[in-house]
C-alpha cells in the first residue's frame, strides 16, 4: 500500500541553497542598489543620455534573473547560473563603457566591478568549477595574430584598473553609500573614512553609510575609538557628534 510517504516528490531550489542566496543573490541585489543610486547621483549630460538608461536597464535585467535563478531545481543550476553570469558580463561590459566615456568617475567604477568580479568568481568556483576565472578572463576575446594564417590567435585580457582607497569628497558622504560594499572590512577604519569625509556626523549619519551593522554596534566602535584616542565626542547621548582626532 503506497503511504503519503511514498507519495511525496522533493524539490530542491536553488533558493533553499543558503551559501548561494546569501553569497550570490543578496550581495548581487546590494551591488545593484548602489549601482542605481550611482547613477541616479550622475549629473546629466550629452554622454549620460544614452548610457544612463542603457545601465538602468542592464541592472533591472541582472536583477530579474537573479531572482529567476532562486526557483530553478537542481537538474536547473547550472544553465540557471550560466545565463546569470553572461547577464552580470553584460552589465560590467555596460559599466567599462560608462567609465571609458566618463559617465561615472573611476574609483566608483573599480569598487563596483570589484564587487562583481567577487560575485562571478564565487559562481565559477562553486557552481560552474571554473576555478579561479575573474571576470576580465572572462571578457577575453581572441585576437587573430595575423591575416590569412590558421585559426590559431593569441588573448587579449582586458583588465580593470584597480584602485585600493576611494577618494571621498569632503563633507559629502552621501554619494559614497558603495563603501559599504568596498573591501574595507575593518569597522574602525570605514567609521574613520566616514568621519574624515563629514566631520560632526552623528551615529545615525554614519549608519545612513555603513548599512551591515547596527546603530549599536557602531556605538561600540565610537567608544573603541575614542578610547585610542582616534575619534573625539562633542555632546551627550543622542546628541553625540563625532570626529576624527587631528
Amino acid at each position: 500500500m503506497q503511504t503519503e510517504k511514498d507519495k511525496t516528490i522533493k524539490v530542491t531550489k536553488l533558493a533553499n541553497d543558503t551559501a548561494y542566496y546569501n553569497n550570490v543573490f543578496k550581495k548581487t541585489e546590494k551591488i545593484l542598489s548602489v549601482i542605481l543610486y550611482i547613477v541616479s547621483e550622475t549629473k546629466e549630460t550629452k554622454n549620460t543620455e544614452t548610457l544612463i538608461p542603457l545601465i538602468k536597464d542592464k541592472v533591472l535585467k541582472v536583477h530579474e534573473v537573479s531572482l529567476e535563478t532562486l526557483n530553478a531545481q537542481e537538474h536547473e543550476v547550472l544553465a540557471a547560473v550560466d545565463n546569470f553570469q553572461h547577464i552580470v558580463l553584460s552589465l560590467d561590459s555596460t559599466l567599462r563603457l560608462a567609465l571609458v566615456s566618463r559617465v561615472i568617475p573611476e574609483d566608483l567604477h573599480t569598487i563596483v566591478s570589484e564587487q562583481l568580479d567577487g560575485v562571478m568568481r564565487y559562481v565559477n568556483n562553486h557552481y560552474l568549477a571554473k576555478q579561479g576565472i575573474s571576470m576580465a578572463e572572462l571578457l577575453t576575446e581572441d585576437v587573430p595574430t595575423s591575416a590569412g594564417k590558421s585559426s590559431q590567435s593569441t588573448r587579449v585580457r582586458k583588465t580593470a584598473s584597480r584602485q585600493k582607497r576611494v577618494n571621498i569628497p569632503a563633507g559629502d558622504i552621501s554619494t559614497d553609500a558603495y563603501m559599504v560594499y568596498s573591501q574595507m572590512t575593518d569597522r574602525g577604519e570605514r567609521i574613520k573614512t566616514v568621519l574624515e569625509a563629514k566631520p560632526q556626523a552623528t551615529i545615525k549619519d554614519i549608519a545612513e553609510v555603513i548599512t551591515d551593522v547596527s546603530e549599536k554596534t557602531i556605538q561600540r566602535e565610537l567608544n573603541s575609538l575614542i578610547e585610542k584616542g582616534q575619534v573625539v565626542r562633542e555632546g551627550e547621548r543622542r546628541w553625540s557628534k563625532y570626529s576624527v582626532f587631528k
